[in-house]
């Protein structure tokens, strides 16, 4: 957990609230003037910065197409701030990863920086074609994400945010569907963090995973065909591109968000840690402290990615293409 104020307090009231609240649905919906008060104050922007740049290692990071810094994660929900990288050349109508839904996740997300993105949502995917794994969807929602906006996504709806046209920052909040119970509460022991894919495996082999009530990801992702949307078995999450792009972005950040004042952590962690990269790190200081401007960066291996960077108007011919199955006669 950040330790910061005044962001203590806002995550006790989310806390408070989930904790009161065992709809976790009403509990997201209460938690939405708390989330737009957080991002309405630069404060926590800064206090999420600090709390990554204490974390031994963050300058060794590989790169992920967002930036995501946890700011809570306990039994009842998990509080993330994403800090979306734009394009190179800016293009505000390609895909950021795949039309995917959360099982029985939910997801209230308020942009806090930035003009935000496109997002869309959909209806449920349904099978048309199991043979050709192809699926019908019809939107329910497309719209600008804009600073202050709250979007929801509820269990097994599918969603896809694009890129922004400069950078982005929302604040994720997110829980299971169900009411919190002793699973949830097991899942959090600092013992499995960070293992959880390990956990899920071993789980899966032994039967557990309907019991420790674990995700296994199967047919949460769908890509644009000219026949409609192509379901994926079996996630395929990007690639990690190398720790001189995460430095960039890292940087980029901190600069956009006014936060340059923060240097002074990096030289801690200089001092602390066995950085990989000291060069780059010393060079992309100085940058940030005499004003440089520090660009994001994408890593080739997230850039031209078929099932998963597409463009606005693929989607728009994969929902013209789809079609509900039939109704079975009697």
């Amino acid at each position: 957990m950040v330790t910061s104020e005044p962001l203590n307090r806002y995550v006790a009231a989310l806390t408070d609230t989930f904790r009161r609240v065992r709809d976790k649905r009403e509990a997201h919906y209460q938690s939405c003037r708390v989330l737009c008060d957080m991002a309405a104050d630069p404060r926590v922007m800064t206090a999420v910065l600090q709390a990554h740049l204490g974390r031994p290692g963050t300058l060794n990071w590989k790169h992920y197409p967002v930036l995501g810094m946890e700011i809570e994660h306990n039994p009842y929900y998990t509080l993330v701030a994403n800090c979306w990288i734009p394009l190179p050349g800016r293009e505000t109508d390609v895909s950021t990863k795949t039309v995917h839904h959360h099982g029985n996740m939910l997801l209230t997300t308020v942009t806090a920086f930035g003009p935000g993105y496109e997002h869309w949502t959909f209806t449920r995917p349904e099978v048309v074609d199991p043979e050709q794994e192809l699926y019908a969807m019809t939107v329910i929602e497309r719209g600008p994400h804009p600073r202050q906006h709250v979007a929801f996504v509820d269990a097994f709806i599918g969603h896809v945010p694009l890129y922004p046209g400069s950078l982005s920052i929302t604040l994720a909040l997110w829980s299971n569907q169900f009411p919190t119970t002793w699973r949830d509460v097991l899942k959090r022991v600092p013992m499995f963090k960070g293992r959880e894919e390990t956990l899920r495996q071993l789980a899966a082999r032994v039967g557990l995973t309907r019991a420790l009530d674990l995700k296994v990801i199967q047919y949460f992702d769908f890509y644009p065909t000219t026949a409609g949307f192509k379901g994926m078995k079996e996630r395929v999450e990007f690639d990690l591109g190398p720790n001189e792009d995460y430095l960039y972005s890292l940087f980029h950040v901190l600069q956009q968000t006014g936060n340059e004042a923060l240097g002074r952590l990096v030289r801690e962690r200089l001092q602390a840690d066995a950085v990989q990269d000291r060069p780059l790190v010393s060079t992309l200081l100085a940058d940030l402290e005499s004003g440089c401007r520090v660009e994001g960066r994408l890593s080739d291996c997230h850039l031209r990615v078929p099932h998963a960077t597409f463009r606005a108007a693929e989607i728009e011919r994969a929902l013209a293409a789809s079609r509900p199955a039939a109704p079975r006669k009697a």
